[in-house]
Parts: C-alpha cells; structure tokens; sequence
C-alpha cells in the first residue's frame, strides 16, 4: 500500500510536494484505514482544484516516475530520460527532478525509494527498508558512486557495472536477480496502476478484456447493473491484426513505454464490442437488442474501460490512481465506486483509490476523513502548484464541505472575472 509520494520540479510543482495516505490521529472514519502489520494507511484519497491547478501534474509525475521504474532497465545509452521540470524559471530547466515513493510491500515491510534525475543522467537514488523502526540502507548512489550495507556487497557491487548513467539501479539489480531489491521493484511493477489518459486507459483495458475475458465480462455485467445501467449482455471479440495493416478503430497495441512513446510491438488486434439490452415489447414479452458499444453513452463507455482495473485493483489490493474519475459519469455512480474502498467486505485485500475530481457532492465529512480530502491551487503569479490537505484546516465534525468549498474557504477553486470577453 502507498503511504506517500513526494515529487519537486516536475510541471507546475517547482517546490517539494508531498502527499501522504498515512492517516492522521483523527478517530473519525476507521471503516476508511487499512492495517498491514504496523502500519496503516487511508484506503482513499480525493483531489480537488481548479482546471490547470496542478492535479493531473500530481498523478503524471508519479506516472511518469512508475513507467521509467518499470523500463529503465531496456533504455539504451545516452538515452534522454524522461523527466519534465518546471518551466517558467530558468534555473530550474537544468535541476533534477525529485521523487520519493513510500510504501509498503508483500512482506509487509515499509520501503522508502527515491530517485532525483535530469534528462541527462540519475544524480540519486536510494532505497531503504525498515526491518524495525528504524530504516536499514540497500544502497544509496550519487551520480556514479555507490554505497552498499556489508550484508549487500557482495551480491550488489559487482553490478554496478551492468548499470549506466542514464538508468536506475533498483531495476537493473533486480533484472540481474538481486533478492534484495526484488520485493520493492515487484510492488512498482504490479501493485500500483495510474491512469492519466483515456488512450492509455482504453489501450490496457482491452488488454485486460482480451486476456482475461470470462472474469472481465463477468464483472463489468455485474458492475453495471449494481449501477443501474440497462445492459444484460457484454461480448468482446478480438482478431489478430498482423504484418502492414493499417490500426483501426478500438485496437489495443501492447508494448512497453519509454520516454513517454509506446513501443509497439509487430502484433496488434482489432476489437469488436457489443452490448445487449433486453426490451419489453407491447405484448409484456422481452426482446433482446445489440449495440455496438460506441452507441452508448460515455459514462457507459468509460465504466466500461474502467472495470477491468477496479476488479483487479480490489482483488489484488492494489493501489489504483485515477485522473477525473467522474468523467462523464453521474455523482451517484461516483459515490458507488468510492464506497466499494470503505466497504471492508468488498475491498477485503486493503486497495487503495486515488483520484481527481470536480464532483463536490462528494465532498463530506459522511464519507471521508479530513486527510483524505486534497486541494491543489496555482499561483497565478509564479505559475507554481501547491497540495495541501483539508486537515490543515480547523473544520468541525459537523461543517458543510461541500458549501465551504464553492464559497472559496479552502482556496483551490477558480476565481471568475466578470468583465465581457467579447
């Protein structure tokens, strides 16, 4: 599970941000706190803020740092790295960007991983482990020196020279089989998912559909009508699609990600969805209709991109980061999905759900902590973002959040000119 993400220099966040799912000594929401072992953390978070003020800056840098984990291992020398900083100071073009990552793994052990980079070379990177209250180094590296603990030498030294400038040595140690990076380097690969583009959204979802396709129709049929939505049927097809043919509408490619481009590979498929709806006729009998799934509407379409994740995520107690997950969907529906993370019966395996939104009805103190409500804001003036959380705030049990929000009490809300613009 994610305890905190920490990231500076990347985007509109110039100075350290960070965002913690430790929960606070609040008493109030406990159905809302995950336990493994010792630690605890919130099984939600929401983030609000004003269009351009930083929240999807959030969630592509933690992405950005997810994918280059991931694939640091396959880029080639001299190979940019992707790292974005901030723009609208000049120093700051050619300083490192920073992220830190702590969570906490299988074992149930609490890591710290961190990295700071230019688009040149990796300046740090460090990885600790906590076998008691205190953290125990696995290695740290500036630039091109590298520290290890005596337990760890002698398997970690000798590949340091496998590794280069320009990648990371937590995913060349494990790709070299180093036990002792393993468990950290498992828990970016497989147990976090951040969604920041409905392209990438769709592309992975038809993968999960194509690959697990009994369990996903199974459970998007039982997701929707759980939402009150009138489909009984759902059927994916897929055809290989090889050699020079030409992409065509609702293929998926599957590949990795680097530097921000998807590499494909030589084999694609092409993707033929359909949805059933059973009709009364005039004489009380039922009819059973098909439609492709582009007729239905949008809310339909992204909850049905979206259900692949939402399965794995509870069933596997995963982390799921979700940029506007009220896209196109009614509050009502929002609230369902949200609730499914307070449910302990539900989300058994300790998920946790991250996401943005501009959905105020959700904004309550009946189904969140006050740690677990985020705000982002941007200075007009300087151009910088900055995350802060409700519980900086003195807000009584009872206050109307929703109300103080729209009235501006907690900034990150847009502040409208009334001038005419034409």
């Amino acid at each position: 599970m994610l305890l905190q993400f920490l990231v500076s220099n990347y985007g509109s966040i110039k100075n350290e941000v960070l965002f913690s799912m430790v929960p606070s000594q609040d008493k109030e929401h406990p159905e809302n706190i995950l336990t493994d072992g010792r630690y605890k953390a919130n099984s939600l978070a929401a983030i609000y803020g004003a269009n351009a003020s930083g929240k999807s800056t959030l969630f592509r840098a933690m992405t950005n740092a997810i994918i280059f984990i991931r694939s640091s291992n396959v880029i080639q020398v001299g190979q940019k790295i992707p790292v974005v900083p901030f723009r609208f100071c000049d120093n700051y073009l050619s300083n490192p960007t920073k992220y830190e990552f702590t969570f906490v793994a299988e074992d149930s052990k609490k890591y710290v991983y961190g990295y700071s980079a230019t688009t040149e070379r990796i300046l740090e990177e460090y990885l600790y482990v906590y076998n008691s209250s205190k953290p125990s180094m696995l290695f740290e590296r500036k630039e091109d020196e590298y520290k290890f603990p005596r337990s760890q030498k002698k398997n970690l030294q000798p590949l340091i020279r496998m590794n280069t400038g320009n990648k990371l040595f937590l995913s060349t140690a494990t790709a070299w089989n180093a036990e002792c990076t393993a468990v950290p380097y498992k828990w970016f690969a497989e147990m976090i998912d951040t969604q920041t583009s409905t392209d990438t959204l769709q592309m992975e979802a038809l993968e999960e559909y194509r690959t697990n396709k009994k369990e996903n129709i199974s459970f998007v049929k039982k997701l929707m009508r759980r939402a009150d939505i009138n489909i009984t049927d759902v059927e994916v097809e897929t055809e290989d699609v090889t050699g020079n043919d030409q992409p065509l509408p609702g293929i998926s490619l599957g590949g990795i990600v680097i530097n921000n481009q998807i590499i494909k590979p030589q084999v694609s498929y092409k993707t033929k969805i359909m949805t059933g709806h059973r009709i009364a006729e005039k004489n009380g009998a039922k009819k059973e209709y098909v439609l492709p799934l582009q007729e239905e509407s949008l809310g339909t379409i992204q909850l049905f991109y979206f259900a692949p994740f939402l399965k794995k995520t509870l069933e596997e107690g995963k982390v799921l980061v979700i940029d506007e997950i009220d896209k196109s969907l009614h509050p009502y529906i929002v609230k369902f999905l949200v609730n499914l993370f307070r449910n302990k019966e539900v989300n058994r395996k300790g998920a946790q759900l991250i996401f943005t939104t501009h959905d105020t009805t959700l904004l309550s103190l009946d189904i969140f902590r006050r740690d677990q409500i985020y705000f982002t804001e941007k200075d007009s003036e300087t151009g910088i973002s900055d995350l802060y959380s409700l519980d900086d705030y003195s807000v009584r049990k009872d206050e109307n959040i929703e109300k103080g929000y729209l009235l501006g009490r907690y900034g990150a809300i847009p502040y409208l000119q009334t001038e005419e613009i034409v």
